[in-house]
């Protein structure tokens, strides 16, 4: 009777994912980033001996180095990539280890979860590009304001004399207005008398008139 090997019972541990198959999933994943996405039905081939992985790797990375070298907000955004890491790390990467290593379908699958993401990131890329190209990211012509600076101190300094003059103005022009309207307010008072004594006048030369005209009648006068 043969003895039973215990080792050949016992089940094999999972396998975590190598840190070859991490590598790839991370270049895969920035070279969808930065070339876009296959096109749908296109099947992934593996890289040919006259691209390898390192190749690949280099070209991303020289392509991302010059993306970042030529825009300054990305520059920045990368000197403090540590910052957002833990926004920007991609969820298989904070994941536990699968229980067997994946194979090129998995990869494929997972990159197709991710394809609205990676649309996404690519098209924000494509618009980051052609703001670069029209101007957009650059200082322009906002150095030149340094040397409006002066010009720009002698006419605030000119606004600022212009409303203290024209404060002056309207509080002058407010006296004259209360003035005249005084010297209104007396007028039409003078009239009034006027017109009073006038009426007054009037009422006694008819009466004087008609006494004068009664005694001729009578022959008084």
């Amino acid at each position: 009777m043969s003895e039973s090997n215990p080792l050949s019972s016992t089940p094999a541990p999972a396998n975590p994912i190598s840190p070859l198959v991490a590598l790839q999933l991370r270049i895969r994943w920035l070279e969808a980033l930065v070339l876009g996405l296959r096109p749908t039905g296109v099947s992934s081939a593996p890289a040919g001996p006259q691209q390898p992985l390192a190749r690949r790797a280099l070209d991303a990375q020289a392509r991302l180095d010059s993306i970042v070298a030529s825009n300054d907000s990305l520059r920045h955004f990368m000197n403090h990539y540590d910052e957002y890491a833990h926004l920007l790390t991609p969820a298989f990467a904070l994941s536990p280890p699968a229980s067997q290593q994946p194979d090129a379908g998995a990869l494929d699958a997972l990159l197709v979860e991710m394809e609205q993401d990676i649309r996404g990131a690519d098209r924000d890329l494509r618009e980051i590009d052609e703001l670069e190209k029209g101007g957009a990211t650059g200082a322009g012509k906002l150095i030149e304001h340094e040397q409006l600076q002066p010009r720009l101190r002698a006419l605030v300094q000119a606004h600022e004399e212009d409303m203290q003059l024209a404060a002056k103005l309207e509080e002058r022009i407010a006296v004259l207005l209360r003035r005249y309207a005084t010297e209104v307010d007396a007028l039409s008072e003078l009239f009034v008398s006027w017109n009073g004594a006038i009426n007054e006048f009037e009422s006694r030369v008819g009466h004087m008139e008609k006494d004068k005209a009664e005694r001729q009648r009578l022959g008084l006068a």
